[in-house]
């Protein structure tokens, strides 16, 4: 059965959703106002990534450690690694028609992501390669979700994008992925230092006030696998007691 595409405008604060007869793709704009901040309140780097992503059931369930949605069906139609002076640019995308019919059932989202990873005394987004993530330490809704089932929709109203977004949500372990033992932690001052078996990839310590240790995230370490043990080190709780487990996203 063919559906014919009519020219539509969808708004979800920060997404808008065209599908022009001319072309018979969807045309999807994004932008926030910022600044925007990760879980730890510091603004977000120049070339962070904001995510538009796609839910068959309306709810969008989070990404694993290694990028990848903890849903499989969720889906991510696009990485922008496009954050500049604490916010997201406005960012024009374009879904082939092929696509857009595909998923019209479902419902789209933006999302700002947490890439960071720590080298010294210094951080940088690791944003994406070819395209995917390979490390994901935490993300924060930037959007409401947007219904995009109905192609005779006529129009709405255009929203101006939310200000202040917070990557607050930690990613979780990958399906399957082997995660490092901790061995010892002392504290020091201000930081907690995890000694943890080394194992190649990206690692990073999550910490809470209880054992599912998901309050906060650190940015991450890559960590080289060639045996010995990796040190982490993470601020000190505020409160007396508190859990810390160590993340792996994958080789």
């Amino acid at each position: 059965m063919s559906i014919k595409v009519s020219a539509i405008l969808l708004s979800i604060g920060v997404a808008t959703v065209a599908f022009a007869n001319s072309v018979g793709d969807a045309r999807i704009s994004f932008s926030t106002k910022g600044p925007d901040r990760y879980a730890d309140g510091s603004v977000v780097m120049d070339g962070e990534c904001y995510a538009l992503v796609w839910s068959s059931d309306g709810k969008f369930d989070g990404f694993a450690a290694n990028g990848a949605c903890i849903d499989t069906y969720d889906r991510v139609v696009l990485m922008a690694p496009v954050a500049k002076d604490g916010r997201c640019p406005p960012v024009l995308f374009q879904i082939p028609q092929s696509e857009a019919e595909e998923l019209a059932g479902g419902q789209y989202a933006v999302y700002l992501l947490d890439t960071r990873v720590a080298s010294g005394d210094t951080a940088r987004p690791y944003g994406t390669v070819n395209g995917k993530l390979a490390l994901m330490n935490g993300y924060g809704a930037a959007s409401a979700n947007l219904a995009v089932g109905a192609l005779n929709a006529k129009s709405a109203e255009t929203g101006n994008g939310p200000a202040g977004l917070v990557a607050s949500s930690v990613s979780a372990a990958p399906a399957g992925c082997e995660q490092p033992r901790i061995k010892s932690m002392r504290i020091e001052g201000d930081n907690v230092f995890l000694t943890v078996e080394n194992l190649k990839g990206f690692m990073r310590v999550r910490s809470g006030g209880d054992l599912t240790a998901s309050d906060s995230a650190t940015a991450a370490v890559e960590t080289s696998g060639e045996g010995g043990e990796v040190t982490l080190v993470t601020r000190k709780p505020e409160s007396p007691s508190g859990f810390f487990k160590v993340i792996r996203n994958g080789d």
